[in-house]
């Protein structure tokens, strides 16, 4: 069968993923990816409302800590096949796990083995915190939750890469990359 585009045929209880085009699973894959962070921003915001901002950004830290950030990398090392532990094992993760490269327009920079650079030049969330104004989910979201969690991503791979933040919002201008951050092996 040639490889569906779409899925505007009738009914068929025997398709598969496997089925569907390459442009049609990556399109899936991206719409997942917003839901992931649509449900992460829903659930903030109903905690904030109902339990105030402290409480709702300890248990947000805590939930991305106990379970979130390792389950992530661990299910994309298994689907990629990605068991190194160097610098390049970590960008190869950053480029297509949910929560970075799935979701937003990155760049990545292998420099060697043991140093690189991740940039997100467009962020979904942070131009959420812009537009809103909230200057208190920003500093959550940017400072409290990606500064730790990227760290024990690279932890998750190994505990000598050092994944530390070198710019981070706010930005002077929406033209500025969102983030940058370093990757780097500790001797």
């Amino acid at each position: 069968m040639q490889e569906l585009n779409d899925y505007t045929r009738p009914f068929d209880p025997s398709l598969k993923l496997t089925d569907f085009s390459k442009e049609a699973l990556i399109r899936m894959f991206q719409g997942a990816c917003k839901d992931y962070l649509a449900i992460d921003g829903s659930w903030s915001s109903l905690m904030r409302e109902k339990l105030g901002d402290e409480t709702a950004f300890a248990y947000a830290k805590e939930m991305w800590w106990r379970w979130g950030v390792a389950a992530e990398v661990r299910r994309t090392r298994e689907a990629l096949n990605i068991w190194e532990t160097d610098v390049e094992a970590v960008m190869k993760y950053c480029q297509f796990t949910m929560s970075l490269g799935g979701l937003y327009d990155v760049d990545v920079k292998l420099i060697d083995k043991n140093h690189g650079e991740y940039t997100i030049k467009h962020c979904n969330s942070l131009d959420y915190f812009e537009r809103h104004g909230d200057m208190a989910l920003l500093k959550q979201g940017c400072e409290n939750l990606c500064v730790p969690l990227n760290q024990l991503s690279a932890d998750c791979f190994n505990p000598k890469i050092k994944w530390v933040p070198i710019k981070l919002p706010p930005r002077q201008n929406k033209n500025e990359p969102a983030c940058i951050w370093e990757i780097r092996m500790e001797q």
